[in-house]
C-alpha cells in the first residue's frame, strides 16, 4: 500500500501517490528555479500547475482518485521538460512531435457559433470560404442552416486554453500556453 499526499494546484485538491508527488514537486521546483530571474516567474508557474490540474481532471473519473506516478510522468511529457523552455534549444521536430488539428468551434472569432472558424482551423482554410457554402447551401432550400444548427449542437466548442491548441493543431506545452 501506498502512502498518498494531498496537494493542491489550481485551487483543487488532489490526491497523489507518494512518489507521484515527489516527481510532480521536483519538476515544479525546477521550473521555478528556470523561471527564477523571470519577472513574470508566478504568473508562468501558476499558468503551468493550472494546465496540469486540466490534465489530472481529465485523469479522474472518480471523485476521490489517486494520481499515480504513470500519470505525472505522461503530463509532464506533454508540457514538456525544463530543457524544452529553453530558448537557445533548436531540437528538430521528429514525426513524434507532429500534432493533428481537433475539430472545436471558435467562440473567440466567430459570427455566429464559430462553426466555419473552427472548420478553417481543421482544415487550414480561411472560414471565409465555409461562410460562403453555408450561405450558398442556405439560399438552394435551406440545407446550409439545418446543417449549421447540427454542428452547432455537435462540435464541441473550444474553451479552455488546451482544446484551443488542439484546434489550431499546436503542440501543447508552457511554451506556447
Amino acid at each position: 500500500m501506498k502512502r498518498t499526499i494531498s496537494v493542491s494546484l489550481n485551487g483543487k485538491a488532489y490526491m497523489l501517490e507518494d512518489d507521484a508527488y515527489y516527481a510532480l514537486d521536483r519538476y515544479l521546483k525546477g521550473l521555478e528555479a528556470h523561471f527564477a530571474n523571470d519577472p513574470n516567474k508566478k504568473e508562468i508557474v501558476g499558468d503551468i500547475e493550472s494546465r496540469i490540474a486540466e490534465h489530472f481532471d481529465e485523469f479522474i473519473k472518480v471523485p476521490g482518485q489517486v494520481v499515480n506516478l504513470e500519470e505525472v510522468n505522461r503530463v509532464v511529457h506533454l508540457m514538456g521538460n525544463i530543457n524544452d523552455f529553453d530558448p537557445t534549444n533548436t531540437k528538430a521536430p521528429s514525426e513524434n512531435d507532429r500534432v493533428y488539428p481537433k475539430l472545436y468551434r471558435d467562440v473567440d472569432d466567430r459570427i455566429l457559433g464559430g462553426i466555419c472558424t473552427g472548420m478553417g482551423h481543421y482544415w487550414k482554410v480561411d472560414p471565409v470560404l465555409f461562410r460562403l457554402v453555408f450561405f450558398l447551401l442556405t439560399l438552394w432550400g435551406g440545407l446550409g442552416v439545418l446543417i449549421y444548427i447540427v454542428f452547432w449542437v455537435v462540435v464541441p466548442p473550444a474553451i479552455t486554453p488546451t482544446q484551443k491548441l488542439e484546434m489550431k493543431g499546436e503542440k501543447i506545452n508552457v511554451n506556447n500556453m
